[in-house]
């Protein structure tokens, strides 16, 4: 298992200190665009800075996702 951190930034960084674990990088992924589709749905504001960075216990972004922006992978 391998611990993954979901910082999140609308010009200031919030910073996730707990962290959660998965068997791997991808289910870490899939986790940060479960959690942009509930901000984006549940969210009452449109905020076109928001957005979600997936961080390694190394300390590495491995993947960033905006909420309120059309992303290249089409979410």
């Amino acid at each position: 298992m391998q611990k993954f951190f979901f910082d999140m930034k609308d010009g200031v960084p919030h910073r996730d200190k707990v962290g959660i674990e998965f068997k791997t990088q991808s289910e870490a992924i899939d986790y940060c665009k479960e959690i942009v589709r509930h901000f984006r749905d549940e969210s009452l504001r449109d905020d076109q800075d928001l957005e979600i960075s997936v961080v390694n216990a190394l300390g590495r972004e491995v993947h960033r996702q905006f909420v309120h922006r059309q992303n290249d992978d089409g979410d």
